[in-house]
């Protein structure tokens, strides 16, 4: 009787366990997933101005290193720029005319995914006349 009762909690010990190790790896498997998720963001930065042009500052970081799509539209919503890459650190510098700058947004299109954010360039008057010289 002893014997039996000895077997049933060394197998209920061994189940446990195994059972214990098994939610362990489950629970590492997702963070994984959902972590290389999270570390995908895009920034998209306002960089100044100069003579006639303007400058943007694109970061995008991509872990997998899978193909995406940065797209630019302008205030009407056409297609204003669009080029692939599949750099893991991406770190674009745009330049583009100030005319052509007014409201532009920026999309960044990974597979479903897509990051979008618009922004309004105003150049002040102390600025414009920096750039223009006088």
């Amino acid at each position: 009787m002893e014997k039996q009762t000895i077997q049933s909690i060394v197998k209920g010990l061994a189940l446990s366990t195994v059972f214990a190790v098994g939610t362990l790896f489950s629970a590492t498997a997702n963070n994984a997933v959902n972590g290389s998720d999270a570390a995908a963001k895009a920034e998209i930065k306002y960089a100044g101005s100069s003579k006639e042009q303007v400058s943007f500052n694109i970061k995008f970081n991509n872990p997998s290193g899978k193909k995406f799509t940065l797209l630019v539209l302008d205030a009407k919503g056409d297609l204003f720029f669009k080029e692939h890459y599949n750099a893991k650190s991406f770190d674009k510098r745009l330049v583009l005319s100030q005319d052509d700058a007014d409201k532009l947004t920026f999309r960044i299109q990974q597979g479903e995914e897509t990051f979008s954010e618009k922004i309004n360039v105003f150049l002040s008057e102390t600025e414009s006349r920096k750039n223009s010289g006088k």
